[in-house]
């Protein structure tokens, strides 16, 4: 695998440090839990290998997709330091620190960085919709806490906050954030990032709907959830667009637009006013291709028997069982 030397900026940096720059296919990798709600490792480490064995370039863990809301201090600590001996090296694990502490956020990211995190992820705090001299304040303290880069997630939806392009920019030329995972969904957005952000700066798009026009626009990587169960599909999708051959990237794309909606989009199910279940979905899809996606840690629900009817159809559509590991 090929990889480019991503050299940090400001503060964070220290001399002649270099780090993997994400780039490619990055899916947030999904918890696995057992019948008790405990974490299953037997499951992550499997998992991993068979994300690593499609062809992903990095792993992103501990972010929305891995239930880090549902995890205490201590399971976090643990899950980082699994995935990231999980991966052995063979992709660079980047690891969600975001918390309503700085403090918190602060401590995630040293054990990260000691355990062999290539980067750490953290949205704006959440849940007291700080003002955005708060915000820039608590990533530019996270960042300069660790030698390792920052990677800033903008995730409106979930956070509360929306970071605006010249807010990113900002953060990316003061050498705050050396890659933004922006998901705000436009993809449009990656344009004006490519544009005002450092050339260093490692743009991610990072929802499912729009990913193949985010990818045609030049985004350095995609944090694609719905790999976490076709990953051969998405990364089928990045290195068709990244081949040049937008005729195969389109006939590529055609066919997983309707498990992205429904991972994506509830109005079309006649639900606007809920989210989409995308964990639930991913772990079911799993459990239909009979590798063991299991239960969300509640408060999260199993799908409704008619999404789970619904989603069978999708996946024998696409022959996902033929890559069960």
């Amino acid at each position: 695998m090929i990889v480019e030397v991503w050299v940090l900026l400001g503060k964070s940096a220290r001399p002649g440090l270099a780090a993997v720059r994400p780039q490619g296919v990055i899916p947030p990798s999904i918890t696995f839990f057992d019948e008790d709600e405990a974490i299953d490792a037997h499951r992550i480490r499997r998992h991993v290998d068979w994300l690593v064995d499609a062809g992903v370039d990095g792993l992103l863990g501990i972010g929305t997709c891995g239930e880090f809301a549902s995890l205490d201090l201590a399971e976090r600590e643990g899950l980082a330091e699994l995935l990231v001996e999980s991966s052995a090296g063979r992709v660079p694990v980047y690891i969600g620190v975001m918390s309503t502490s700085t403090r918190t956020a602060i401590r995630l990211a040293r054990q990260a960085e000691a355990v062999g995190a290539a980067g750490i992820v953290s949205v704006a705090p959440y849940y007291s919709s700080p003002p955005e001299r708060e915000v820039l304040t608590y990533f530019r303290d996270v960042a300069a806490a660790v030698a390792i880069p920052l990677i800033v997630y903008n995730n409106p939806p979930a956070s509360g906050t929306s970071l605006s392009v010249p807010t990113l920019a900002k953060l990316a030329v003061d050498g705050v954030a050396a890659g933004i995972k922006d998901s705000h969904g436009d993809a449009s957005r990656v344009h004006d990032l490519r544009l005002l952000c450092p050339p260093e700066t490692a743009i991610l798009y990072g929802e499912d709907y729009g990913s193949f026009e985010a990818i045609l626009a030049g985004a350095d990587g995609w944090t694609a959830g719905v790999a976490n169960f076709m990953p051969r599909h998405a990364v089928g999708l990045w290195r068709l667009a990244r081949g040049g051959d937008l005729e195969a990237t389109r006939e590529h794309w055609a066919r997983m637009p309707p498990l992205i909606n429904m991972t994506s989009n509830k109005v079309m199910f006649g639900r606007p006013d809920e989210r989409p279940d995308f964990i639930q979905i991913y772990k079911a899809a799993l459990d239909i291709m009979g590798m063991a996606g299991g239960a969300s840690r509640r408060p999260l629900l199993p799908l409704a028997a008619d999404d789970l009817r619904y989603l069978r159809g999708l996946v024998s559509e696409l022959e996902l069982n033929r890559y069960v590991a």
